[in-house]
């Protein structure tokens, strides 16, 4: 039998992953959607692990949408890149707390750092120049999806955010 720690926790990231699919349909550009700003706040609210899920499968599902425009094989890296991203985010946050600015900031950077030039990096060598493309579109969409993430947290009432357990404590 689920206890109800764990039932809330699958409930809340059942939303966040109906929310990437929805995200992954606002396209901005190709692939490139906001189905990673739900991934981002189960980051911050669940943990890194969920994170990670939540990264992983909103990259897929949008991918999967725009009929895989750079090949099966660049999304599934693309997707493994969003995954550590939000990993990353998550333990930031759960690390020094979720709501310290100096924290928030840092992990906004980080996010921004691995889902943008870190990706773009080790892209570059299937790619060639042809990823260069790709850097204004993934950079605005990467700010405008955690400026929503960070949004949407500020705007939770405090009882939701104190909720602990739903990250793992």
């Amino acid at each position: 039998m689920i206890n109800s720690i764990k039932l809330k926790r699958l409930t809340l990231a059942s939303i966040f992953l109906a929310l990437c699919v929805v995200g992954a349909n606002i396209k901005i550009m190709g692939s490139v959607a906001f189905d990673s700003a739900p991934a981002f706040l189960g980051a911050v609210m669940l943990g890194p692990l969920y994170g990670a899920f939540l990264g992983f499968f909103g990259h897929m599902v949008s991918a999967a949408l725009a009929g895989f425009p750079l090949t099966l094989p660049i999304h599934l890296i693309i997707g493994f890149f969003m995954g550590i991203c939000m990993a990353v985010f998550g333990w930031i946050r759960l690390k020094f707390g979720t709501s310290r600015w100096g924290t928030v900031i840092i992990s906004d950077i980080v996010g921004y750092a691995i889902n943008v030039p870190l990706e773009m990096l080790f892209l570059y060598p299937l790619m060639k120049a042809a990823i260069l493309a790709f850097f204004v579109p993934l950079t605005i969409a990467t700010i405008l999806n955690i400026i929503v993430c960070e949004g949407v947290y500020a705007f939770l009432p405090r009882a939701i955010k104190s909720e602990s357990y739903l990250r793992g404590h």
